[in-house]
C-alpha cells in the first residue's frame, strides 16, 4: 500500500516537470489591473536582504548524506529547504517520510518535527518562531511553533474554496508574516496572514500552475507552467506582466520549478533537467553555472529545494544516491 502511495506522490512530482524546447521563446505583455489591485491591497511588501554569494568560487560540499532512509538526518525524496535566520539553521521537507528535519548551519543534524503530523511535505516557509509546511498529498498547509515543536493548526483540503487547495506547492513569507502560498492546480497564489487565516487570492489568466512564489521589493516573483508549454518568472512592474527569464536560453533543456532570490534580486534556480544550478540577473541573463551530473557526494543530481543564509552560503537538496543536504562556501 505504500509503495503504492509512493508511486502516486512520485507521479504528481514528476507531473510538475515539463519538457521545454530549446530557445522557447514568450513576449508578452497584457493588462494586470487586477493583479496590480490584489497586491496593492497587501500593503507593502519588504524583503530583508540576504547575503550574496560569491558564486564564481564555490565549492561544494555534501554535510548531510546518509543512506536513504527515515534514521536521523537520513533522506527520502527531499524537496523544500528553508533557513531559520536567526539561528542559521537549515529547515528540508523530507516527502516519502512525512516530515521536516533540522540541521545546523554547517549540516550536523539537529531535530525533527511533523512526526506523524505531516503526509508528503513539499514546502517550508519560515517566519520568526513559526514553520509553515505544504502537504502535497492532504492539499494542507500545517503551522509548528518552534517553541516546543508541536503543531498549532493546519488548515486547507482539497477544493477551490477560499482556504483550500489543490496541489500547494512552493510557499514563503513576508517580513510581516504574510504566507504566500502557490495553489498549482487552482492557478493562483493564496495570500495567508500569520495564523492561516484567507487573505485574498492573486491571480491572473496568464497564470497557470505556479509552483513557486517569492516576494522581494514590492514584487511578487512567480515561477509558472502555462499552456504554451513554456516556463517563465512572473513580476508586476510598471503596470505590466511580464516573463524575465526566457526558457531554453543558453541551454538544451530548463526544468526550473524551485528557486530563490538573492540580496541583489539574482535568480538562482534549481535546474534538475540538465543537474545544475543556474543564476540569472533580475534582467534574465544567465550568469553563472554551478555543478555538474554526478551521483557522488559533493556533486548535483536531480536538485530540488534551494536556499541562501544569512552569510550568502547557498544550500541545495540533491537526490543523488546519498540524498545529500549540499552546502557550496
Amino acid at each position: 500500500m505504500q509503495e503504492r502511495i509512493d508511486k502516486e506522490m512520485e507521479d504528481k512530482l514528476r507531473e510538475l516537470r515539463i519538457n521545454i524546447p530549446v530557445e522557447t521563446k514568450l513576449q508578452w505583455q497584457c493588462d494586470t489591473r487586477e493583479l496590480e489591485t490584489c497586491i496593492s491591497r497587501l500593503g507593502d511588501i519588504v524583503q530583508e536582504p540576504v547575503g550574496v554569494p560569491k558564486y564564481s568560487t564555490f565549492q561544494t560540499s555534501t554535510v548531510a548524506t546518509g543512506k536513504k532512509g527515515s534514521g536521523p538526518g537520513q533522506l527520502n525524496s527531499p524537496q523544500g529547504v528553508a533557513i531559520h535566520e536567526a539561528t542559521n539553521q537549515i529547515f528540508v521537507a523530507d516527502c516519502f517520510t512525512n516530515r521536516v528535519e533540522i540541521f545546523s548551519g554547517t549540516g550536523e543534524y539537529l531535530n525533527q518535527l511533523g512526526v506523524e503530523q505531516l503526509d508528503s511535505p513539499y514546502s517550508i516557509a519560515i517566519h520568526e518562531e513559526n514553520v509553515y509546511v505544504s502537504c502535497l498529498r492532504r492539499h494542507t498547509i500545517s503551522q509548528f511553533t518552534l517553541t516546543n515543536m508541536s503543531l498549532v493548526r493546519k488548515v486547507g483540503g482539497m477544493g477551490s474554496n477560499n482556504g483550500q487547495f489543490n496541489y500547494p506547492c512552493q510557499l514563503t513569507t513576508d517580513p510581516i508574516g504574510h504566507v504566500f502560498i502557490a495553489d498549482s492546480d487552482n492557478n493562483r497564489i493564496s495570500v495567508h496572514d500569520t495564523d492561516l487565516n484567507h487573505l485574498r487570492n492573486i491571480t491572473h489568466k496568464s497564470m497557470a500552475q505556479p509552483v513557486d512564489v517569492k516576494v522581494s521589493r514590492n514584487r511578487v516573483y512567480v515561477l509558472c507552467r502555462n499552456n504554451n508549454p513554456c516556463m517563465h518568472v512572473l513580476t508586476l512592474e510598471g503596470g505590466k506582466l511580464h516573463s524575465l527569464i526566457t526558457c531554453g536560453q543558453g541551454m538544451d533543456v530548463l526544468f526550473p520549478y524551485f528557486f530563490c532570490l538573492d540580496s541583489l534580486n539574482n535568480f538562482v534556480i534549481s535546474d534538475e533537467d540538465t543537474h545544475t544550478i543556474r543564476v540569472f540577473s533580475p534582467e534574465g541573463n544567465l550568469l553563472h553555472k554551478i555543478g555538474t551530473k554526478r551521483h557522488q557526494q559533493g556533486m548535483l543530481y536531480n536538485p530540488k529545494g534551494i536556499a541562501i543564509t544569512p552569510n550568502g552560503r547557498l544550500v541545495s537538496l540533491s537526490n543523488n544516491k546519498n540524498y545529500g543536504l549540499e552546502i557550496f562556501y
